[in-house]
């Protein structure tokens, strides 16, 4: 029979592997510092384009398989296919370089941010994933 400690036991467990991730914690320290610098006026001119590119990507999917972990109760994450992985950065690419800079005046279409994308989406794949399966698989 389900009881409601379960879930209790599935969200504890989602929210220690979605925090406890040495890559997550990176790239979260990363976006903040990125964003730091752009609004103190002083960005760090390779890491300002493409570092926060580069790990939305492998964000997305983190947090994608810490809500899976919570929603289904897993004990173990889930390891994506490359095919699926690879449709974030299309679906990211086509919003964010196609869609965004015909409808706002701030965004620009950038093809070093679609390279971006699929390079943190191939990061994630074969570093972070493996990582992840070692340590909580």
């Amino acid at each position: 029979m389900w009881r409601l400690s379960y879930a209790h036991r599935s969200f504890f467990r989602a929210l220690i592997y979605l925090l406890d991730d040495n890559y997550f914690q990176f790239y979260c320290i990363s976006w903040f510092l990125i964003r730091f610098t752009r609004t103190s006026g002083h960005p760090i001119p390779v890491l300002n384009n493409w570092l926060t590119d580069f790990v939305f990507v492998p964000l997305i999917l983190h947090v994608a398989q810490s809500v899976g972990l919570c929603i289904l109760g897993a004990s173990k994450p889930y390891r994506y296919p490359l095919f699926q992985i690879l449709l974030i950065p299309v679906l990211t690419a086509y919003i964010f370089e196609y869609i965004m800079p015909r409808i706002t005046h701030y965004h620009t279409a950038d093809l070093w941010d679609v390279v971006s994308y699929f390079a943190g989406g191939l990061f994630y794949r074969y570093i972070h994933q493996n990582y992840s399966i070692k340590k909580y698989g």
